[in-house]
């Protein structure tokens, strides 16, 4: 059986919940098993936020992920999860908000600054489109996760996801979401991993995102 156990984290306000549901939404629509669980801090914006998503060949029988194979971090008080990452894992962390190190060598890790590439989308589309760019983080987080951990998902699944998320007052915003991804991933290819440190073999490659 393959399983892929991921933790997302940040604060109330930089979309983490959405993140996990777009991780989740897109293993579901490859017809695997998901569990999404969800936890926040008393303050909806500002507080601590994350959630867990669990990736599974058949039904998880476990919805936490108390030993994430995979993270995402949005902000360096999220950091702290850094400890329960497993040996071999990946972390794929924030650089806007993250000014601090990877203090493990058993790790693979990828900086990304997700939060000036969102805000860069605000370069590029009419002004009146986007009230705070920073809210599009997220996707780029999501696009950053696809690329090193799902090449393989279709753009028409990440679409159908969109679709389903941002249904209804949301929906204008899919277009941008959409970009938003796309820069992640584009960020990653232009950034590859070095190396020297790469880990063999890759264990956070799933099946469920296997052509």
């Amino acid at each position: 059986m393959s399983k892929l156990k991921v933790l997302a984290a940040g604060h109330g306000g930089q979309g983490v919940l959405l993140l996990g549901d777009y991780i989740a939404y897109a293993a579901m629509l490859e017809g695997k098993h998901v569990a999404y669980t969800p936890s926040y801090g008393p303050e909806t914006r500002g507080g601590k936020a994350k959630c867990y998503v669990i990736i599974s060949d058949e039904e998880v029988d476990n919805p936490i992920a108390e030993v994430p194979d995979v993270e995402l971090v949005m902000n360096r008080p999220s950091m702290d999860f850094l400890s329960s990452l497993r040996s071999e894992g990946l972390i794929i962390y924030n650089t806007s908000l993250v000014d601090t190190g990877i203090d493990r060598d058993d790790v693979k890790s990828f900086g990304i600054p997700a939060t000036e590439i969102a805000e860069g989308l605000g370069r590029e589309v009419s002004s009146h489109q986007i009230q705070d760019p920073k809210m599009f983080s997220n996707a780029v987080m999501f696009g950053a996760f696809l690329e090193l951990c799902a090449p393989q998902i279709k753009e028409d699944r990440i679409k159908e996801s969109l679709k389903h998320l941002l249904a209804g007052k949301k929906e204008g915003l899919m277009s941008l979401n959409y970009l938003a991804i796309m820069k992640g991933r584009e960020y990653v290819r232009a950034n590859p991993l070095p190396e020297h440190k790469a880990l063999s073999p890759f264990h956070c490659i799933p099946s469920w995102a296997a052509q």
